[in-house]
């Protein structure tokens, strides 16, 4: 059976009427209510380059990506949305839950490779059609396991990926499809949106997962103008290709921005980042479109991976090893596989980037010149959701516990903080471009980082800010640290340096302040005194909190299995992540 689908033009002017619709609603509800501009447009409370922290989420899934709707999640965009505003939704499972505390700004990431699929097999089409049974009859969180076997994993994980069965013998039919449900998630976004309380950004997933290695990428807009398809690993399987279309669909001279954000590399196998091979037109593409990289989520933290057979406690914080199935603990990989998934950790990530840098010569590009978020991947369409005591653990096990402790290594993800000066989409995106921004693994932890070649008063702080660059004569680098915590005490400030010694990657993690005791709110300064001005160079901070219970003892505690499952008993110490300051010599 063809499934039947209105025509892209005929789409497009429903699209068009809605967003109109949905604009002129919007704006008589902010006229109604108190008002929130002033007369130049800014914001009431904007002041010209004082700057404040915004909390959002940036990976969030809702019932339009297949492995979400597979386990019971039938939330829309709107829904998602609703809930970062502080609504209550309603969980797979029956449980109702809200956000104590909204968020600031948020996007919706579904996975573009199965936008078509959404689209015809359910809403709004539920067309009857054979290959869509399994999705139809199993998306449960008991059952649906089957709807990612049969429809998920053969999609994505294929080097050469190839259309589903219903999309080969109905390509029309899919493009079509396809197009109204990007369209559906655009709709809802934009009337999302409201400047100056709550800014949400249009956005998709790029899924590719070669040989089951996660090579993801988050696209995020900065505003209505994005590009005409949502593009997905099956047609453009490569991140070069990503990125080439990209500059095709998205140009400046129609107002169209975008951010290209990495997750997950900490199940990346080493893939997607072959700087040490591509050519400077590549390594500056991917410098233009990759600014950001996401250093925690909910399926494990990709900050650094020690090095091989040796226990690092600065790098085993929720800690997901998967190579594949099989390979789930450290001693299960050779060497060669531990050495070349640990590559693509953030740290050693942006270790290969000042290795780049130094090899495009007068090029004097680093592609990897990354700033760090966190974010969820929540596919429950609960963005933001990430206090440990309520977490109700991964989708793919609510409603059972032995099922969720299956997941015990997940986590609920984490956060990403924005200095910026005004809650809009201009100044938040503009934050993330500049890379003004960090990651919490899930506290609303305070964290600012700024660099001078003058000592920084913590009374008026000033310098070059966290993703940016020093100046090439610098020397002796000093640095101001300022930090507050959220419900916990902080206990330690680590400065973590990287850099080029004679071609040769060295990294060094210095602590900066301790106390047992804990602190609320901590300005530190310090110098870097062992700096080598011929050494491509970067910093970046990290804050961590005192021991508090993990989500998986909370969850064991009220269950009273603990002793079933040990590994559930644990605390961990929460921590923010500033984006790095980098020194790059001519």
């Amino acid at each position: 059976m063809k499934a039947e689908t209105p025509s892209t033009p005929t789409f497009r002017a429903l699209l068009c009427a809605v967003s109109i619709i949905l604009t002129l609603c919007s704006a008589a509800y902010s006229h109604a209510a108190e008002p929130q501009t002033s007369d130049d447009g800014h914001c009431a409370y904007f002041q010209p380059g004082e700057k404040q922290v915004f909390w959002g989420d940036l990976h969030v899934h809702t019932g339009y990506s297949l492995d979400a709707w597979g386990f019971g999640t039938s939330t829309t965009p709107a829904q998602a949305y609703a809930f970062a505003k502080g609504d209550t939704i309603n969980l797979a499972d029956g449980r109702k839950v809200a956000l104590q505390r909204p968020l600031d700004f948020m996007a919706v990431t579904d996975h573009a490779e199965w936008f078509d699929l959404l689209y015809i097999c359910t809403d709004p089409q539920w067309a009857d059609v054979s290959y869509c049974s399994t999705m139809t009859e199993k998306n449960n969180p008991t059952d649906g396991i089957q709807v990612f076997g049969e429809y998920v994993i053969p999609t994505i994980t294929k080097a050469k990926p190839a259309p589903t069965e219903l999309c080969e013998s109905n390509k029309e039919g899919c493009l079509t499809a396809k197009d109204h449900q990007w369209g559906r998630s655009q709709v809802q976004t934009h009337a999302a949106n409201d400047p100056c309380t709550f800014t949400s950004f249009a956005g998709f997933e790029w899924s590719a997962t070669p040989d089951f290695s996660h090579n993801h990428r988050n696209v995020i807009f900065a505003n209505e103008q994005v590009t005409a398809e949502a593009l997905d690993y099956l047609s453009y399987p490569t991140p070069l290709k990503l990125w080439r279309e990209l500059d095709r669909q998205c140009t400046v001279s129609e107002g169209c921005d975008v951010i290209v954000i990495p997750h997950n590399t900490n199940m990346g196998d080493g893939k997607s980042f072959d700087v040490e091979t591509e050519s400077n037109a590549t390594l500056s593409l991917r410098a233009r479109f990759e600014r950001l990289v996401e250093i925690h989520q909910e399926k494990g933290n990709s900050e650094c991976l020690s090095a091989f057979n040796s226990s690092d406690e600065d790098c085993s914080f929720e800690q997901y090893l998967t190579l594949n199935s099989a390979l789930t603990t450290a001693d299960k990989y050779s060497k060669e596989q531990w050495e070349k998934m640990r590559s693509t950790y953030v740290r050693n990530l942006l270790l290969r980037g000042l290795s780049a840098y130094e090899a495009s010569g007068n090029a004097r590009v680093n592609p990897l010149q990354l700033g760090v978020i966190g974010s969820t991947d929540n596919h429950a369409a609960t963005g933001g959701f990430v206090e440990e005591d309520q977490w109700p653990g991964s989708v793919f096990g609510f409603g059972d516990f032995d099922r969720s402790m299956t997941r015990v290594n997940f986590n609920p993800g984490g956060l990403v903080g924005v200095w910026a000066e005004e809650n809009t989409r201009p100044s938040i995106f503009g934050a993330l471009k500049r890379r003004e921004v960090y990651a919490t693994s899930g506290p609303r932890i305070r964290a600012r980082l700024f660099a001078s070649n003058e000592p920084i008063p913590c009374e008026a702080p000033q310098g070059i800010p966290m993703g940016g660059e020093l100046d090439p004569a610098t020397t002796n680098p000093y640095f101001l640290i300022q930090t507050q915590y959220d419900e916990t005490p902080i206990t330690r400030i680590e400065v973590i340096k990287g850099e080029l010694v004679d071609g040769a990657a060295k990294e060094t993690v210095q602590r900066v302040w301790e106390d047992a005791a804990g602190a609320l709110d901590l300005c530190i300064a310090w110098q870097d005194r062992d700096f080598n001005s011929a050494s491509p160079t970067f910093w970046y901070v990290r804050v961590l909190e005192a021991p508090t219970p993990r989500w998986s003892e909370h969850r064991c505690l009220a269950a009273g299995r603990c002793d079933d499952f040990p590994a559930a008993r644990k605390t961990i110490q929460e921590r923010a992540w500033t984006s790095p300051v980098w020194y790059l010599p001519n």
